[in-house]
């Protein structure tokens, strides 16, 4: 794959694509030499973290040039595999909306990991990724960050092989979208990883936390989306929705959605969840 003909494909928020050309040919030996060991380090200290926004998006862009084959290698569709890289030019453009330009965080750069090991999947509204089932208790963790009953560890035990659910943001949870989605990715993961069967999808969200859920209107789709899964644990840390609903602490635009007056009004009723949906 080269680099001009993934760049149209991602589809880049206005002027990003320019950028990114600008950036990488202004120097290109040194944008292939900073790829070649852009995610070596131990502990997410990968060595890219180290350089600025733009050039991080320009060396984690070259580098979807080398991963096409990787992906399509798993039995992935051309169309599947560009919904899949896609994810970088959503962060690019949130990036640009929070900092006023061309770029990526170092989170991003952690983030992208899984697709430099060929390790998420996009289908349709949701990513997926292949996971040994965790449960986040002082057992695990060593931490009572939630808990968990003994009949449902026993149900799916620690290890089992599960398929971890992501929502990125914005995505589209419309429930036929939503449930496409699901059926994809369970025929892709059973062709794609026989010697794995996988027990259950997996999904740890905001978006699952029982007393904000039992609020929203039987119409809300992501209402509609967390009765799908099964809580199996939940407690009340909401930094995961405050970074959602508010966009890491920014204030909402005048009114807000009913979701971030909620948030702003009865704090108490956000918090995080684990859920599945057993295969």
């Amino acid at each position: 794959m080269t680099l001009e003909a993934l760049l149209p494909r991602l589809e880049f928020a206005c002027g990003i694509e320019d950028a990114i050309r600008r950036e990488i040919h202004r120097d290109p030996e040194r944008i292939r030499a900073l790829a070649a060991e852009a995610y070596q380090g131990e502990s997410f200290e990968f060595r890219l973290r180290a350089s600025g926004p733009l050039t991080r998006l320009a060396v984690v862009t070259w580098l979807l040039t080398e991963k096409y084959d990787a992906y399509r290698a798993k039995g992935m569709s051309d169309a599947a595999v560009f919904e899949t890289f896609k994810d970088v030019s959503l962060r690019a453009g949130l990036y640009r909306d929070k900092n006023g330009e061309a770029g990526l965080s170092e989170d991003d750069v952690i983030w992208f990991r899984h697709i430099m090991n060929a390790g998420i999947f996009k289908f349709g509204a949701l990513q997926f990724q292949p996971l040994e089932m965790i449960y986040l208790d002082e057992e695990t963790i060593g931490e009572p960050y939630m808990t968990f009953t003994r009949e449902q560890k026993e149900r799916l035990p620690a290890g089992s092989p599960v398929i971890n659910c992501h929502i990125q943001r914005g995505a589209d949870l419309n429930a036929p979208l939503v449930s496409r989605s699901l059926e994809e990715a369970e025929r892709f993961f059973a062709e794609g990883f026989p010697a794995a069967p996988f027990k259950a999808f997996f999904c740890a969200s905001w978006m699952l936390y029982p007393p904000m859920v039992a609020r929203l209107p039987s119409d809300s789709r992501i209402r509609q989306f967390a009765e799908r899964f099964t809580v199996i644990g939940y407690c009340a840390d909401v930094e995961q929705a405050l970074e959602n609903l508010f966009d890491g602490g920014r204030e909402p635009p005048a009114g807000g959605t009913s979701l971030q007056r909620m948030a702003l009004e009865h704090p108490e009723r956000f918090g995080f969840a684990c859920g599945v949906i057993e295969l």
